[in-house]
């Protein structure tokens, strides 16, 4: 299925990308070949199975490592750490400094001048509900809280791109449900190019102005679709919207097939269950 959009406004280009893990008889194949552009201000989520391909893509996108086959561009430029503003399943926190202070190295590695750093860092935990807290340290939070830090981190680089590998997915359903409102929200005012993996096909829909399924290994591209929502409804109503869970469904139904498990559920039933 074709995967491309119009290369005009491209802000990530991959092109012929294969990437294999050790060599020889013991190669595995673990994405590709795959075509994908993604276009600036774009919010594509790549969802799948474990093992098809999500994070390696992922990373091939930061910079982190090098596709065996095919090319990444970022921006017009190769990709590089540092490129792309990163957040991880974990959240990678300096454990040893106060909230405020993790927030701060962010913005002092960002070039922010001294002078502009306090009002650039309680404006960014002001948005991620956090503007009470920046004299706490890190083992003072709850997880929820501490994936907040890391969002607002991440947001304190100002890269054009921002790549989040499954950072909601190991917390509980309530406080998933308010990270992802604070994504929304920091997103539409940033403007910013993001890829997000996750595992869930609600959460794909629910984030995602593009879904991009990858069936299972070697990760190739099943399913590419545009989601358009009335997203001022809010997450809590837009769930409830016909048209998503008409999406809802199409996109697990997609996924199960991909990853080589049939069928999904019969109609109605999958929002249900997800």
């Amino acid at each position: 299925m074709p995967s491309g959009r119009d290369g005009a406004d491209a802000m990530i280009e991959v092109a012929g990308v294969r990437h294999e893990y050790g060599r020889g008889a013991d190669a595995v194949v673990a994405l590709g070949p795959i075509d994908l552009t993604v276009s600036r201000g774009e919010s594509a989520v790549l969802v799948g199975a474990s093992g098809c391909g999500k994070s390696t893509l992922l990373r091939l996108i930061a910079g982190f490592e090098s596709p065996t086959d095919g090319a990444v561009r970022v921006a017009g430029g190769e990709p590089e750490p540092g490129r792309c503003g990163v957040v991880f399943q974990q959240p990678r926190l300096f454990a040893w400094k106060t909230v405020g202070g993790n927030v701060d190295t962010a913005l002092r590695y960002a070039g922010v001048p001294r002078g502009e750093r306090a009002s650039r860092r309680d404006a960014l935990l002001e948005s991620v509900g956090l503007h009470d807290v920046a004299h706490r340290r890190i083992w003072e939070l709850s997880g929820g809280q501490q994936h907040r830090v890391a969002i607002a981190r991440a947001y304190a680089n100002d890269t054009e791109v921002l790549l989040l590998d499954e950072p909601f997915g190991a917390l509980d359903a309530l406080t998933r449900e308010r990270l992802q409102e604070d994504f929304l929200a920091l997103g539409a005012a940033s403007g910013r190019t993001t890829v997000f993996v996750t595992h869930s096909a609600e959460e794909a829909v629910l984030l995602g102005s593009r879904v991009i399924v990858l069936g299972a290994r070697p990760g190739r591209i099943a399913l590419d679709l545009a989601v358009d929502l009335p997203r001022e409804l809010g997450p809590s109503l837009l769930r409830r919207t016909p048209e998503f869970v008409e999406l809802h469904e199409r996109v697990r139904s997609e996924v199960r097939a991909a990853a080589g498990e049939g069928p999904a559920v019969a109609p109605g039933l999958a929002a249900a269950r997800e």
